[in-house]
């Protein structure tokens, strides 16, 4: 079984809310599905998290009571400074930071990625996509593997 990475954008109200009582979190994300904007970036999230610095993949504050395997809160502020972020790079420096990386790193599926450059960078899109929209929008945003 593999793990992904998913992204959910909701308003900074809805945040405020599940920050204050995070059962919220897991009724929101998967029963009611309020968020505003979805995506995920299949199993490349360990490789693109190395190859960008975290920079679309923050860590803090990280929740361990919620989803299957915790998850994180982004501030509509966060958001729109890894939408910014993200924006600086381009799909080039993606495919150099890959074909740069350290094979001993152990990283989640990398040789998928070395073997199909194209599928990285299609993960690269939708995450930059992500941020983009979610940005524009004023929108927050909630992350989690599962």
């Amino acid at each position: 079984m593999s793990m992904n990475m998913f992204f959910r954008a909701f308003t900074p109200q809805e945040l405020d809310k599940m920050e204050a009582d995070h059962a919220l979190i897991d009724k929101w994300v998967w029963e009611d599905e309020t968020y505003s904007l979805a995506t995920d970036v299949e199993t490349a999230w360990d490789v693109l998290n190395t190859i960008l610095g975290g920079v679309g993949f923050p860590d803090y504050p990280y929740l361990d009571d919620v989803l299957s395997n915790g998850g994180v809160l982004m501030s509509a502020e966060v958001v729109k400074d890894h939408a910014q972020q993200l924006s600086i790079w381009t799909r080039e420096q993606v495919l150099d930071g890959l074909r740069t990386v350290d094979t001993e790193a152990d990283l989640y599926h990398l040789e998928v990625f070395q073997e199909d450059e194209d599928y990285l960078l299609a993960q690269f899109d939708r995450l930059v996509a992500f941020y983009q929209e979610a940005a524009e929008k004023g929108l927050g945003a909630v992350s989690y593997p599962a």
